[in-house]
């Protein structure tokens, strides 16, 4: 049993010693996937972590003319712009446009459209898990998927 547990304990300490404390992940090391949950044509890469999970970095790009329709998040999450720019648009409220550079946050169930007019890429922090509801479920793709 001794010789187990020393066993156990010395596969963990290798496994810690060789995970890198610095990871790095650069453009050309980007997974690039199609985002089912997103109208077609969107498409990200997991930076860091676990988006279902929480505490995680990805980025997204949408092509030129792209709207997802209204929707919201159950939690908190903060928005970098890499290239492009992005309309916000909030019900009662006047549009919002967030160019290359900038950054902004998407409070917890706060409802918005997003939309590119040109192609657009930026990246999406948060450290609870990352979720879209639809505001109108017929907008969700993945319901439309599932019907068919």
């Amino acid at each position: 049993m001794r010789s187990l547990l020393v066993l156990v304990l010395v596969s963990f300490t290798l496994a810690a010693a060789a995970a890198d404390p610095f990871p790095v992940v650069n453009p050309g090391d980007f997974h690039w996937k199609p985002k089912t949950a997103l109208p077609p044509g969107a498409s990200g890469a997991v930076l860091r972590g676990d988006p279902a999970q929480g505490d995680y970095d990805f980025v997204a790009k949408f092509p030129a003319k792209y709207t997802v329709p209204l929707h919201s998040h159950t939690n908190e999450c903060v928005v970098v712009m890499r290239k492009g720019a992005m309309t916000i648009g909030r019900p009662g409220e006047k549009d919002v446009t967030i160019k290359a550079g900038g950054l902004f946050v998407l409070p917890a169930k706060l409802e918005y459209t997003a939309h590119c007019a040109a192609a657009c890429e930026f990246l999406v922090h948060g450290s609870a898990p990352f979720d879209i509801i639809y505001s109108d479920p017929k907008d969700d793709p993945r319901v439309t998927a599932s019907r068919t």
